[in-house]
């Protein structure tokens, strides 16, 4: 590690700090993957050596394990050039895959699933699904790579898991790599812990990702071939869940899915005043139990597996709920607001577009524009609106003429569409004004959609009737409104 660091430094490889996503003082350098990589080689090569020219030694290996070192290689070297001179997202990408397809080429793959009782057998979509794990999971660990020590701590709670998970469900186990990787973690952690000397770069997070979305897998796969589904779910739970709060907020913002940002969870959380040591201890603790809970309700006794995993469903909804509040993630409390406005009020609204289209028909067929001012003032009461009203050019009202005088805390809400029409060359303008009572959180008239479809209908028939509302035009009337003759008790 220490060699690697001064390399780093020597060529320049660093990580410089920014005001959004990079929270370190000093330029750090991000070439800890290489020394990770070189260590796990030396250390597992030896003991691969050791099982070719000792007879007494049998380590038995697995078929798809050439295709597996030479995925991490393509994988490596990838993350290496990009923190050397920058890869393109599409070219890293494109070699992330080419690196599955190689494990995939020599026999690895996620054949058929179980969950419970529940048994899935993949088929035909067993290629795509095992290249889009493996893809997933290099990107997701590169993203969790944020804080100091966060991905090695997250990288060393899924070589445990797998250990754990790779003892129960294997009669004989080859852990040699595995071992060998710990290892290397705990090595690199002790100079990544905040502050930190030496960074993973992608070439660390991409490969720690890449070997765990395999090694995971692999240790939840028994002899039979059936994957315990939820094993390699629950011991990689963070870099899945801050992944998939990534992208769902970001889809909710309009932001492009793969657009960076500085508000993954470990962000936030230090934006509360955590330090980036508590920050580390506090992720990686609940996500260690998270790890444990899995393996737990995957192994236990029948009679405990419902027990834990109801539990384990209160825990995730009671994590989820809380959690968005206390890291301000306001695009989920916004969308579950919205969710329940749909669920209060959809039967009103329901009611009032069915209302809102028989008024607009009976618009399109008024003979007169009286007749359309009466029709919209009738229809107020029955919509649930305080008034509904056309006016000319806009002129302004201090309020309904039912509400004159009101408290502040009780003024009525207005929504004004804007409507123009031509007529004989000149452009004439009024307005749909509708009144209703002020929305709350339970209960909202939907008054902008109402008015949306009047305005529709009226629009049309002002255009069928051009001189009905007097011709009077905008300039006309801004003429009229600047007169000291033209001024109307309510501009008063």
């Amino acid at each position: 590690m220490p060699w690697a660091i001064r390399a780093a430094r020597e060529h320049g490889i660093l990580d410089h700090p920014d005001e959004e996503r990079r929270v370190h003082e000093q330029p750090v350098p991000r070439i800890g993957g290489v020394a990770i990589f070189a260590s796990t080689v030396l250390a597992a090569g030896g003991v691969f050596l050791w099982d070719l020219y000792d007879p007494s030694v049998d380590l038995p290996l697995v078929p798809h394990l050439p295709g597996v070192v030479l995925g991490c290689v393509i994988v490596f070297v990838t993350g290496m050039v990009d923190d050397a001179k920058g890869v393109r997202p599409a070219l890293k990408l494109l070699a992330q895959s080419v690196a599955a397809i190689a494990v995939v080429a020599y026999g690895f793959r996620i054949s058929s699933l179980t969950v419970g009782d529940v048994f899935i057998d993949l088929g035909v979509f067993a290629i795509p699904i095992t290249i889009l794990w493996m893809v997933g999971m290099t990107n997701a660990f590169n993203l969790i790579d944020g804080v100091d020590g966060l991905a090695g701590t997250m990288a060393l709670i899924g070589l445990a898991s797998c250990v754990a998970i790779d003892l129960v469900v294997h009669e004989s186990n080859v852990l040699v790599i595995t071992y060998a990787m710990m290892g290397a973690m705990f090595a690199f952690l002790r100079f990544n812990r905040p502050p930190a000397k030496v960074f993973l770069g992608d070439s660390g997070s991409m490969l720690l990702g890449f070997w765990l979305s395999i090694r995971t897998v692999g240790a939840a796969t028994g002899e039979s071939g059936v994957t315990f589904a939820l094993l390699p779910l629950f011991a990689l739970a963070y870099p899945l869940v801050d992944t998939f709060v990534a992208m769902a907020r970001r889809w909710l913002r309009g932001h492009p899915i793969s657009r960076a940002d500085g508000r993954h969870i470990h962000h936030q959380i230090l934006a509360l005043g955590l330090s980036p040591k508590r920050t580390v201890e506090l992720v990686g603790l609940l996500f260690f139990c998270v790890a444990l809970m899995g393996i737990s309700i995957v192994f236990a006794p029948p009679r405990f597996t419902l027990a834990l995993g109801a539990a384990g469903m209160v825990l995730a909804f009671a994590a989820f709920f809380y959690g968005v509040k206390w890291l301000r993630y306001n695009e989920f409390l916004e969308f579950g607001a919205s969710i329940q406005s749909v669920l209060v009020n959809a039967r009103s609204h329901v009611r009032n577009k069915v209302l809102a289209g028989d008024i607009a028909g009976r618009i399109l067929k008024a003979k007169s524009a009286e007749e359309v001012r009466t029709l919209l003032a009738d229809s107020a009461e029955e919509l649930k609106l305080l008034e509904i009203s056309v006016i000319p050019a806009a002129p302004h009202f201090h309020q309904p003429d039912k509400r004159q005088i009101s408290p502040p805390s009780e003024r009525p809400f207005r929504v004004d569409y804007p409507i123009a029409w031509d007529s004989d060359g000149h452009i004439n303008e009024v307005v749909l004004r509708v009144w209703c009572e002020r929305p709350s959180d339970k209960r909202h008239i939907g008054a902008e959609r109402i008015a949306t479809r009047l305005a529709m209908a009226l629009e049309q028939w002002l255009n069928q009737n051009p001189g009905a509302f007097g011709g009077v035009t905008a300039v006309e009337h801004a003429a009229k409104r600047l007169s000291p003759m033209g001024t109307s008790r309510h501009d008063e």
